[in-house]
C-alpha cells in the first residue's frame, strides 16, 4: 500500500523533510477558552487482543489512530510500518511528537518520583502508547528510533522527558526541540519561550486542549481508562502538529535603527536572561 505524500517544507534557509505533515491548520476553528470537549473524542477499534488495543482519538476534523501496548514485538511492528509507510529511510529532519506520563503521587516517605510509566509517539496521525510499567523488555527498535538523529523529537517540556526516558529506562532521545522555545525564536517573541503547550496550541493552531484532569490519575494502570488514552494521544499529536507549524514558517528578521534626534539605542525584544542556558554560572 502507497504510504502518504511526503512534500518539502522550506524553513527559513534550511529544507525540512517531513512526512506528510499537516498544513490544513487553517480550516479548523478554536473552541471555548476552557477547551471545549465537544471537539475531541475516543472510539475503540479493537481491544480484543492481549497484544495491544487500537483506539480512533478524535481532535476537531483530525482522526488519530492510536495503538496502546506493554508488547516489544508491537512497538516494533508500529515503527516498521512508519518506516516502509512513510519511507523514512530517505527523509531527513523527520517531526516526531514525544510525551511521557507518570505516576504524579511520590512514593512513601523519601518523596522519590516514580519512573515513567508511559511513552506516547505521533508521527501524521498516528500515535503510540508505550506502557513501561507492565512491559515485556523495552526493544532495541524504540532505542534505536529515539537515538536516530534524523528524527526531531518535539513538546513541552520534552528535554526534562528526554531526561526521564534516559535515567528511567536507558534511553537516549538524540534531538529534541522544545515548542515554546521554538516559538520564540521564529516570531521573535521571547514570551513564548516560557508559554506552556494549551496556549501554544491555542496561539498558533487556534485549538484548544481540554482541561488537563488526568495528570494524577495511576499512569501504573495494567489497562489504562479511555480518558487517559485520549489526553496522552492528544498531547503528542498536537507537540507534532505544532512542530510541524512552527518549523514550516519563516524566521522573523528584525533590523532597528538608532534614533538620530537623542542617539539612543535601539531596544531588543530578547535579552541574555531570556535563555539561562546560553548564560555561564558566575560565583
Amino acid at each position: 500500500m502507497a504510504g502518504p505524500s511526503v512534500q518539502k517544507v522550506q524553513n527559513g534557509s534550511s529544507g525540512l523533510s517531513l512526512g506528510n505533515q499537516m498544513s490544513s491548520n487553517s480550516g479548523t476553528n478554536g473552541g471555548s477558552a476552557r477547551g471545549d470537549k465537544k471537539n475531541t473524542g475516543i472510539e475503540v477499534i479493537d481491544k480484543s487482543k492481549d497484544t495491544h488495543h487500537t483506539y480512533k482519538v478524535f481532535y476537531y476534523t483530525d482522526t488519530i489512530f492510536t495503538t496502546v501496548t506493554r508488547r516489544a514485538s508491537v512497538v516494533d511492528q508500529w515503527i516498521a510500518d512508519l518506516y516502509k509507510d512513510y519511507d523514512l529511510g530517505k527523509l531527513n529532519n523527520i517531526v516526531v511528537g514525544l510525551d511521557i506520563e507518570w505516576r504524579r503521587i511520590r512514593r512513601g516517605y523519601t518523596g522519590t518520583r516514580n519512573k515513567v510509566a508511559v511513552l506516547q509517539l505521533c508521527l501524521d496521525k498516528r500515535c503510540l502508547i508505550f506502557q513501561f510499567a507492565h512491559c515485556d523488555q523495552v526493544p532495541k527498535s524504540l532505542k534505536d528510533f529515539l537515538g536516530n538523529d534524523k528524527f526531531i523529537f518535539v513538546g513541552s517540556g520534552v528535554d526534562a522527558d528526554a531526561y526521564k526516558l534516559m535515567v528511567d529506562h536507558n534511553l537516549m532521545v538524540a534531538r529534541t526541540e522544545e515548542v515554546g522555545s521554538l516559538a520564540a525564536f521564529k516570531t521573535g517573541e521571547s514570551r513564548l519561550h516560557r508559554v506552556g503547550l494549551k496556549k501554544l496550541v491555542r496561539e498558533f493552531l487556534q485549538q484548544n486542549l481540554p482541561m488537563r484532569r488526568c495528570l494524577l490519575i495511576n499512569w501504573e494502570r495494567d489497562v489504562l481508562r479511555d480518558e487517559q488514552i485520549e489526553y496522552a494521544c492528544l498531547d503528542a499529536f498536537v507537540s507534532f502538529k505544532l512542530g510541524v507549524d512552527l518549523m514550516s514558517r519563516a524566521t522573523q528578521v528584525r533590523t532597528y535603527q538608532n534614533n538620530k534626534n537623542n542617539n539612543r539605542q535601539p531596544e531588543m525584544n530578547l535579552k541574555d536572561s531570556d535563555f539561562p542556558e546560553l548564560q555561564k554560572d558566575v560565583e
